[in-house]
C-alpha cells in the first residue's frame, strides 16, 4: 500500500478525523495549526515523521496540544516552529519527555521568538531534554542582544549543540539569492 511521504495543511479549518488519520504515515509534515486540529493531536502516531514545520494560529493556545503532538513523533529530527508575537500562550511543565527529544531532534528551529516568559520556558524545555540536538536557530523577533544572551544562558543537555541567531537581513539576503 502507497504512504504518503510529504503533506502540506494550510488553513484548512473542519478536517475530519479520518483525513488527519490519513497523514499518519507522512515523513515531512507542514502544519498550519487551527483550533479545530486539537482533538486530532492526542489521537493520532506520527511513527514515520522526521521533519515538522509548526505554524500555530493566533487564535489557538498551542502550547500543550504541541507537547502532545511531539510525543507522538517519536522520530522526529528537524522541528521548526513558526510563530507571531501576538500568540496566546499558557505553558504547563510535561511530566515526561517526548521521545523524538531524548533521541531523536537534532536540528530545532524557532522562528519569531517573542521571548515571552511561556516562550522561555519551552526554550529550556526543548534545550534541556534534546540529548543529540546540534543546530539551534532562533530568530528573535524583539531586543536581539538581549534574548541571544537569555538563550545563551539557559541549560543544554546537549552541549555540542550550536546556537545560531539569524538575523532578518541575513534572512531576507538569503531567501533573495537562494529562492
Amino acid at each position: 500500500m502507497p504512504c504518503l511521504d510529504v503533506a502540506e495543511i494550510n488553513l484548512c479549518d473542519n478536517l475530519s478525523d479520518k483525513f488527519m488519520r490519513s497523514l499518519s504515515s507522512v515523513i515531512h509534515l507542514d502544519l498550519h495549526f487551527l483550533k479545530s486540529m486539537v482533538a486530532s493531536c492526542k489521537a493520532i502516531k506520527y511513527s514515520r515523521l522526521i521533519e515538522l514545520n509548526f505554524y500555530p494560529d493566533i487564535s489557538v493556545d498551542w502550547l500543550d496540544p504541541l507537547m502532545v503532538l511531539l510525543y507522538n513523533c517519536p522520530r522526529l529530527k528537524y522541528y521548526t516552529l513558526y510563530t507571531a508575537q501576538s500568540l496566546p500562550l499558557s505553558w504547563n511543565q510535561p511530566i515526561s519527555i517526548a521521545g523524538c527529544l531524548s533521541s531523536y531532534l537534532e536540528i530545532f528551529r524557532w522562528k519569531a521568538y517573542g521571548g515571552t516568559e511561556d516562550e522561555k520556558q519551552l526554550m529550556t524545555y526543548i534545550l534541556g531534554n534534546s540529548n543529540v540536538l546540534k543546530t539551534v536557530e532562533i530568530e528573535i523577533e524583539s531586543n536581539l542582544e538581549e534574548g541571544r544572551q537569555e538563550i545563551v544562558s539557559m541549560p543544554r543537555i546537549s552541549t555540542s549543540s550550536r546556537l545560531l541567531f539569524p538575523t532578518k537581513m541575513k534572512q531576507w539576503f538569503n531567501e533573495q539569492i537562494f529562492p
